[in-house]
């Protein structure tokens, strides 16, 4: 099972400036755009250690000014270990939602340990740039987003317990509205008394699997150098976001796929043997009332809304049955890896209408969004293109596969919002 401990977190001062001045999300969801607005609004905020601009040499940067910080007094490390409770206040489709989460440093062990369990594949670039800044800064930035089962329920209870027990250490709101607050508890023994019971759990990644498999790269690379790595080494360790799986606020929303190609003509005769297709009107109308997109999902999980297929119209994909999936599966997966509604769109409708396989998605080949306007955007500007709106995949069904053993495609899910980036760092030394 997992091993996790407080650690002595680096955080921002009063003189670095306002805390909202000074978040930002996590590097692998930063426009350019929004990368220039982040650094516009202060000269310490974190998109300067999380996502810094130049080539090779902003590694290193990144590690002086993250030095000029300390020196500088806009940042300080916390005198003892610390457990961070930390809180996300964010609206989701008109509707308020409150997610909670106590951030450990958790043990970083390979995946074939079994104590962390992955949901998804990874890519090797995103590792090597987070390699590289692991190794000049010695510093993790943002956190990996965990789930635990919390069977027995001492997670929410110890954060509950926390957050009502005063006001905030730190808080603030991010560019997009979401409000992130955070409560700093010494990690004493009855913190740790308290907190034992997820000892008995597993931890699933929900997302950051790049940094987590980074975390693991960075000790044994030092190791393989000679640098003694004990145990209980903060590098040995991941900062952790650990969520309880029955967390009201865990939002996961599906990930649309936009084909930047037409249909083919015979598209529907080739579907048809595996889908009911029902027209579902004009893409125009869909578009005005998104409200009508969900009841159509609805219908079931392996559900595909259409986008242009026809050209200007929409069709529901309604997925006859698994056995009707059967044959266009690859070897070896089970029923419930086949059902979820990536794969049935992968292996049921973008193999069989333009051949779509790994290395076409690795090449490009389908683009991804996790906003329904976005999609709808798409095929308004690029007419010429091909659009499928799906089922988010549920948290049940994430641990269930991971369980399994068995991972989902990449781009799979999107848990919203991301965590924040500038609350707390991780010193990788002690």
């Amino acid at each position: 099972m997992p091993q996790f401990m407080p650690f002595r977190g680096l955080r921002y001062t009063a003189a670095a400036g306002p805390v909202s001045e000074l978040l930002a999300p996590p590097y692998d969801v930063i426009s350019p755009a929004q990368q220039a607005a982040l650094a516009a609004r202060n000269a310490r905020n974190a998109v300067r250690l999380e996502l810094a601009e130049g080539g090779e040499e902003r590694y290193a940067q990144v590690g002086a000014l993250l030095e000029h910080w300390l020196v500088a007094g806009f940042v300080e490390r916390d005198p003892a270990g610390m457990f961070y409770v930390y809180e996300q206040s964010f609206v989701e489709e008109g509707q308020r939602y409150t997610r909670r989460a106590v951030i450990a440093a958790v043990e970083a062990q390979p995946w074939e340990a079994g104590a962390v369990k992955p949901h998804e594949f990874t890519m090797s670039g995103p590792k090597d740039d987070r390699l590289k800044l692991l190794e000049a800064a010695r510093t993790q930035f943002s956190p990996v987003f965990m789930i635990a089962r919390d069977r027995a329920g001492q997670l929410r209870q110890f954060i509950e317990d926390t957050i009502s027990s005063r006001g905030p250490d730190a808080e603030g709101a991010t560019i997009d509205g979401d409000e992130h607050r955070l409560w700093v508890v010494e990690g004493g023994r009855y913190e740790m008394r308290r907190l034992a019971p997820l000892l008995a759990e597993s931890f699933y990644i929900a997302d950051g699997h790049h940094r987590y498999e980074t975390a693991v790269s960075y000790w044994q690379q030092q190791a393989k150098r000679g640098v003694d790595i004990p145990r209980d080494h903060p590098a040995r360790f991941a900062m952790t976001a650990i969520v309880a799986a029955d967390d009201p606020g865990l939002v996961i929303r599906p990930i649309h796929r936009i084909v930047p190609r037409p249909a083919p003509v015979n598209w529907a005769d080739t579907l048809g043997d595996a889908f009911d297709i029902a027209g579902a009107g004009s893409i125009e109308d869909l578009a005005s009332r998104p409200a009508g997109i969900e009841p159509l999902l609805a219908e079931g999980p392996g559900t595909i809304i259409a986008l242009n297929a026809e050209p200007g119209r929409a069709h529901c994909l309604r997925l006859r049955s698994p056995e009707a999936m059967a044959s266009r599966l690859p070897p070896g997966r089970s029923e419930r890896w086949a059902a979820i509604a990536p794969n049935v769109l992968r292996y049921g409708v973008l193999e069989p209408l333009w051949g779509i396989g790994d290395d076409d998605l690795k090449a490009g080949a389908v683009e991804y969004t996790h906003d329904t306007a976005e999609a709808f955007a798409a095929i308004a500007s690029r007419p010429a293109t091909t659009a499928f709106l799906i089922n988010h995949v549920g948290i049940g069904e994430v641990m269930a596969l991971a369980d399994q053993g068995e991972r989902m495609p990449q781009k799979s899910t999107f848990f919203h919002p991301k965590l924040g980036t500038g609350l707390v760092f991780y010193p990788l030394y002690s």
